[in-house]
């Protein structure tokens, strides 16, 4: 389970962009000018586009295949036939895979492009908690803590 600790700074831009010079960056006399960018901004309409575009560059370079259904879904055949699945969602990701050894060499790929964070084994995404009981083959999830969200938003008393 991956997530990327600068996404939006990842993506190339594709067009000419400038800013005002930062407040207390302005160098005195120069105030007038402006700053061309290099690379994606936090804030910068553009910056989840552009990080999405290189991100589903980099996975369909190394072989998945983009869901036609959901577009942040990827999947992949391992050399067993097994399936690897990656789900992204703004800079988190969810990996899943028969093989940790195939799953750490995503990781490790991912993290050499983007320079990524390993949160370890999923416990929460999306709201959902995650409970795994490996001896058992079972996955359960979990909206207890949003369902408890919504009622106190909306007020209604304990049953």
């Amino acid at each position: 389970w991956n997530y990327s600790k600068t996404a939006f700074l990842h993506g190339d831009l594709d067009k000419e962009l400038y800013m005002k010079q930062p407040e207390g960056y302005a160098i005195p006399g120069k105030e007038h000018l402006v700053c061309k960018l290099k690379r994606s901004l936090y804030g910068l309409k553009q910056a989840p586009r552009q990080w999405y575009q290189k991100f589903d560059a980099f996975m369909l370079k190394h072989g998945f295949k983009r869901s036609h259904a959901d577009h942040c879904l990827y999947t992949k055949k391992d050399d067993d036939g097994s399936p690897i699945i990656l789900i992204l969602y703004v800079d988190d990701m969810l990996l899943a895979g028969k093989k940790k050894s195939t799953l750490n060499a995503l990781k490790q790929q991912l993290n050499s492009a983007f320079s990524m964070k390993d949160l370890g084994e999923a416990e929460h995404i999306l709201g959902m908690r995650i409970k795994r009981d490996r001896q058992q083959y079972t996955l359960h999830l979990s909206q207890e803590k949003y369902i408890e969200k919504v009622l106190d938003r909306f007020k209604v008393a304990d049953a």
